[in-house]
């Protein structure tokens, strides 16, 4: 048998040295390979992980929005029933005040015009009856009665609102209206009310509008569709008056 020259032993060397490191370089492309694959895993888990922990995060915050939004609601109804219940007591408060007088008001109603009889429209022989002929305090009280019971809701006497307990009293030639207002005739009264209620009242046969006119006195009515009445100026006191509490 022939032995392998040198050159035969070297291209064998070298082909052995080659094939080693190809199998290394094949090896190591492996590796890679599977490292490659093993991280790709690694980071979709992570990632999934994260998804997951974002989800629940926003369920609770979810839940935190609408506990909130629950809260703003009730917060929201009970402002809402706060302002209706001050609504409410404005809206009391202003009819207190408007039943009590203490409120300009406007409205229709009527004008009646009170004076006293033309000094020549009766003999000198009749002087000693002059006292028939002019407007008394008591007159102005019937008046005044009258139209509160045909349903007047505001009254006033030459601009001076009437309450329930302002004076009407004689005071000689002149009469005294509530503390200190002082009128001679003509009196002029303005009412507010159902003009036609108002009207029809003083056509009633028990009326003080016909002793009146039979005495010779002026007595002029007229309707109006709309009349201010200022409001009442006074004091409103009760010292001994005291209210009774209701039970609820």
């Amino acid at each position: 048998m022939k032995k392998p020259n040198k050159t035969t032993w070297l291209i064998t060397l070298v082909c052995v040295i080659l094939a080693f490191f190809t199998v290394k370089a094949l090896e190591g492309q492996k590796t890679e390979m599977e490292i490659g694959g093993v991280t790709s895993l690694q980071t979709i888990k992570k990632l999934m992980d994260k998804k997951k922990d974002l989800e629940q995060r926003r369920e609770e915050y979810d839940q935190i929005i609408k506990m909130q939004v629950n809260e703003l609601a009730q917060y929201e109804n009970r402002a809402a029933d706060k302002s209706m219940k001050l609504q409410q007591m404005q809206k009391e408060v202003q009819e207190t005040r408007l039943a009590a007088g203490l409120l300009p008001v406007e409205g229709p109603g009527i004008e009646i015009i009170l004076n006293d009889r033309k000094r020549d429209s009766f003999l000198n022989t009749n002087l000693y009856m002059m006292n028939y002929f002019i407007v008394h305090d008591s007159d102005m009280l019937h008046v005044i009665n009258e139209l509160r019971g045909a349903g007047a809701e505001a009254i006033a006497i030459n601009g001076t609102r009437i309450m329930a307990t302002s004076r009407i009293s004689c005071g000689g030639p002149t009469i005294n209206v509530g503390k200190s207002e002082r009128f001679a005739p003509p009196f002029v009264i303005h009412a507010i009310g159902d003009p036609d209620a108002l009207m029809a009242g003083f056509q009633r046969e028990d009326s003080i509008y016909h002793d009146l006119i039979a005495w010779g006195l002026e007595f002029q009515i007229r309707r109006m569709e709309s009349i201010e009445i200022p409001r009442y100026l006074g004091e409103i006191e009760f010292t001994y008056a005291e209210a009774i509490q209701e039970d609820e």
